[in-house]
């Protein structure tokens, strides 16, 4: 399975501004440090905003923080959410696609079950278990926020 760009910077975004307690981080920084197109790190804060993770506050002083704490985003829900919009194969989707298989697939099912283990693996994780400061990522994390602030 692989994780789609816009999945993988809104964890980024959200792990940035889980160890951000002292700043306020804008779209901007948080491009700048890993080199990404402001334009679609927009977007992506724009979802995290939209589905409650995260908060925009505009103005000079404005930037983004968490909307909850870090125990209650869970990594898996996230990630499911932001994925359950494109499926592994195109005989998964809803109408079953063009696959004339489709009906009678055995590797249908074997993927659903794949899937779905893998985001129960990852439901797993708060964004607190992924920043924890004791991690070097939390080290890492901070030291990138400071750098842009």
């Amino acid at each position: 399975m692989q994780l789609s760009k816009f999945s993988d910077y809104a964890v980024r975004i959200l792990m940035h501004l889980a160890v951000a307690d002292k700043h306020i981080l804008t779209t901007r920084q948080i491009a700048n440090i890993h080199g990404a197109k402001y334009n679609h790190l927009a977007k992506v804060t724009q979802w995290l905003v939209r589905e409650g993770y995260v908060v925009s506050m505009r103005g000079r002083a404005g930037g983004l923080k968490l909307a909850k704490d870090t125990k209650e985003i869970n990594v898996g829900s996230v990630l499911r959410d932001l994925e359950s919009q494109s499926e592994l194969v195109e005989c998964m989707r809803a109408d079953g696609g063009s696959c004339i298989f489709s009906p009678l697939c055995p590797l249908t099912t074997a993927l659903k079950v794949a899937q779905t283990a893998f985001f129960d693996s990852l439901c797993q994780l708060t964004l607190k278990d992924l920043t924890n400061e004791n991690h070097p990522i939390g080290h890492l994390l901070s030291r990138l926020n400071d750098d842009v602030a």
